[in-house]
């Protein structure tokens, strides 16, 4: 990682980490005013993961979904971004930032331990469909991760959540939480059942075999037919709001199980550069 690159990696880190640090503190203190700063912060974390992003494109030549450190980065920026989405159009945006700027600050923790330099493309990397497989598998973690995070809100109760509110409607009602949760679950098994889609087709074009049981493979269908289950229980059996908090928040567990923790568990024939 170059020294610029470098900068704004750690200007991107220590924002999520000051937004997490603010809005825990706003909540413990009931400082509503805080918040607003909150926002902020995180749009600020955006723009520096951007520019990141950028610089690393420009000296690769490819989009910054190769190595394991630019797989968590993008995924805190496809994080802020459904994040800053929802803040200009949803308005469900003050309950958010503690929980958004915790699942950020934490991944981009992790990111930082990890072997920056970038990395060549190999010859079975270099296909259009490593860029199509990758960009749905960091977005639909980021959209688990937003749902994880309303059904965290939804966990601290309806008196403390509305206790975050400072502007009249800004915040989402309560009981519209559950509904929230259950979008972002739809719209993430979407994005993950394309990326499993397409990373049998990249799979075949690159080593003649859509499926191979290979542990990213596998615990990558075992994510999505998880949150599939998640939503059928919820739909179908109706079980109760807080379960469905609870298993939302340890589905995307599995979801980052897949994506970062295979492999430090497994050998696998899917690499990082």
């Amino acid at each position: 990682m170059t020294s610029t690159e470098s900068i704004f990696f750690w200007l991107a880190t220590l924002s999520t980490a000051l937004a997490f640090g603010l809005s825990a503190w706003a909540t413990v203190i009931r400082k509503n005013a805080v918040l607003g700063l909150v926002r902020i912060v995180l749009i600020a974390a955006l723009l520096f993961l951007t520019v990141q992003g950028i610089l690393r494109w420009t000296l690769t030549g490819h989009p910054p979904f190769v190595t394991l450190f630019e797989s968590m980065t993008i995924s805190v920026w496809f994080v802020l971004l459904i994040y800053i989405a929802i803040d200009l159009f949803a308005r469900n945006r003050i309950a958010l930032t503690l929980p958004v700027g915790l699942a950020s600050m934490l991944l981009l923790g992790w990111a930082s331990t990890l072997p920056t330099d970038p990395s060549p493309l190999s010859a079975t990397l270099d296909n259009v469909w490593l860029f199509i497989h990758a960009s749905f598998a960091t977005a639909g973690a980021a959209a688990f991760v937003i749902a994880s995070s309303f059904s965290t809100i939804y966990l601290l109760g309806e008196e403390r959540m509305n206790s975050l509110s400072d502007l009249s409607g800004k915040l989402p009602e309560y009981r519209a939480l559950p509904g929230t949760i259950l979008n972002f679950v739809i719209f993430g098994l979407i994005l993950w059942g394309v990326m499993i889609v397409s990373g049998s087709i990249w799979a075949h074009a690159a080593w003649g075999r859509y499926w191979a049981w290979d542990p990213i493979e596998l615990w990558s269908l075992i994510s999505w037919l998880l949150y599939s289950l998640v939503l059928h229980t919820r739909i179908g059996m109706k079980i109760s709001t807080r379960l469905f908090c609870w298993l939302t928040i340890i589905a995307a567990l599995t979801v980052m199980f897949a994506l970062w923790g295979v492999g430090y568990l497994y050998e696998t024939i899917h690499s990082y550069g």
